[in-house]
């Protein structure tokens, strides 16, 4: 059975997710290349601390931070801290890129649920989108969250587009790009910003917990197929929004399963496909 596009919330839903997997599946490639599938895991469980912050906020400030709004206000300020953060921390060479990842992982995560537990003793209930936060929750997309969303896509897949050879030549070798005359700090900061908004929008449609998994699978799958750069992004970008769109589908079909959950799984099955393609094709 087909979804009922002519629902404005089914296609927002549709479109948004649609959305996010062409930025995600963009950035793919360039996490891929770079060896940085953690760093986007650190980024998006650093929002959750952001969040943390609202709902500690919600207690003292009500009237300012007890909103669905604040917390994601506050999600995009902490990614991108986490993002430049993380870039300082390692560039000092005193603290491996790993470690700042996981260092800033791991404090989010506690000061996060440090705040879910202050608003729940104070109002004796979990913050508004608590589950939404971490699981994700494409039902009654909004109109402007779908315009941001497309927003972002475009975004990334215009300076993706202009600074293509930039981006590869870091994401492949920082000294030699450097040697060449790339500005490989800008690019760096560059990339981790790109990273963290995409982060940030993703939240809503997967969580904080599967979030990663639209900035890997694509590009991992593609690998699979071919090496091609070029046929790499083509296939990454069918990888995710087959994956996108399959698992909204199926998530609308039976409601009682969360889409993140569901586009993840679709994105595994493929991963899994290309495994298998690559055993019986080598």
């Amino acid at each position: 059975m087909m979804p009922d596009l002519s629902d404005p919330a089914i296609l927002n839903a549709f479109i948004s997710a649609g959305a996010m997997a062409v930025a995600c599946a963009i950035l793919s490639v360039f996490i891929v290349a770079r060896k940085w599938a953690f760093l986007g895991e650190g980024i998006s469980h650093s929002g959750f601390g952001g969040a943390g912050t609202a709902w500690m906020l919600a207690v003292v400030l009500p009237q300012w931070f007890n909103t669905p709004t604040a917390p994601y206000v506050l999600v995009l300020i902490f990614c991108f801290a986490a993002a430049i953060g993380v870039g300082w921390l390692s560039n000092t060479g005193r603290v491996s890129s790993d470690a700042a990842i996981g260092i800033f992982l791991v404090a989010s995560l506690a000061w996060g649920f440090i705040g879910q537990h202050i608003y729940t003793a104070h109002y004796h209930r979990n913050p508004v989108g608590f589950s939404n936060l971490l699981f994700g929750q494409m039902q009654a997309v909004s109109l402007p969250y779908t315009v941001v969303a497309v927003a972002v896509a475009l975004f990334v897949a215009g300076l993706s587009y202009a600074l293509a050879k930039e981006l590869m030549a870091y994401c492949f070798d920082p000294l030699l790009a450097r040697t060449s005359g790339v500005q490989t700090t800008l690019i760096h900061y560059l990339l981790m910003g790109m990273m963290a908004l995409t982060i940030v929008i993703g939240i809503r449609i997967v969580g904080s917990v599967l979030v990663t998994a639209l900035l890997v699978l694509p590009a991992v799958t593609a690998n699979m197929f071919t090496q091609r750069l070029r046929d790499v992004f083509l296939i990454s970008l069918a990888v995710g929004l087959i994956g996108a769109w399959t698992g909204l589908w199926i998530s609308e079909q039976f409601r009682m399963l969360p889409a993140g959950s569901c586009i993840v799984l679709v994105m595994v099955l493929e991963f899994l496909i290309g495994m298998l393609y690559s055993k019986l094709r080598g």
